[in-house]
């Protein structure tokens, strides 16, 4: 978790509201800027086709103020971060691109999901902005959309894997234990059966 353009940032706990969604972890980031505060929720993981909330809360100086909300996705440089929505009360409400249709903007600035893809998956930010008069604070979350057995699988066919190759090292072993035996005793026998030859031979002589 990380906030960025704030003067402080601090930790508390924090239940996290979601549909279809396992939090991560159960806490909160709260990040102020001058006089506007952000509170988000930390990064959850959802399987494909669910929904989710991810939560966002803000506080500003005066109920008379309207700031911008604006979700955001992959923030990086400004040329390559994506917006996801944006609200302002009174004025406009709207998702873009691929979120059409399957976004909105619950209670104060809460961002709802549905019908999520692995294509979801990414950092989200929750940036609330009040121009030319208290700036804007932002706050990020983690979304990781992707089969809740992924993860026990890949463990599961790393550990048929190992346990193959083991097994099949400690057959592998067992055989060329066996034909190590066999060249021995074969030439245990055949030395044995040279020396009874040659004793043989000495005995026919003598008589």
């Amino acid at each position: 978790m990380a906030c960025s353009g704030v003067n402080k940032v601090d930790a508390i706990l924090f239940f996290l509201v979601c549909s279809n969604a396992t939090p991560l972890v159960v806490a909160a980031s709260v990040a102020i800027g001058g006089q506007i505060q952000v509170t988000v929720g930390l990064g959850q993981h959802v399987p494909p086709g669910g929904s989710v909330i991810l939560p966002c809360n803000y506080s500003v100086p005066s109920d008379d103020v309207r700031p911008l909300v604006s979700w955001w996705k992959d923030r990086g440089l400004v040329l390559t971060r994506r917006i996801v929505y944006e609200h302002q009360e009174g004025r406009f409400s709207k998702a873009y691109d691929e979120w059409e249709g399957r976004t909105a903007l619950l209670r104060q600035a809460s961002l709802q999901m549905t019908n999520l893809t692995t294509d979801d998956s990414g950092k989200y930010e929750c940036e609330i902005r009040v121009p030319l008069k208290y700036g804007a604070v932002r706050g990020f979350i983690n979304l990781d959309v992707r089969e809740e057995n992924s993860s026990l699988d890949e463990v599961t066919h790393s550990t048929v894997f190992i346990v193959g190759v083991s097994i099949g090292g400690a057959v592998l072993l067992v055989l060329m234990v066996a034909i190590a035996a066999g060249l021995f005793s074969r030439r245990r026998q055949s030395k044995n059966t040279r020396n009874s030859t040659k004793y043989c031979k000495q005995t026919t002589a003598k008589a």
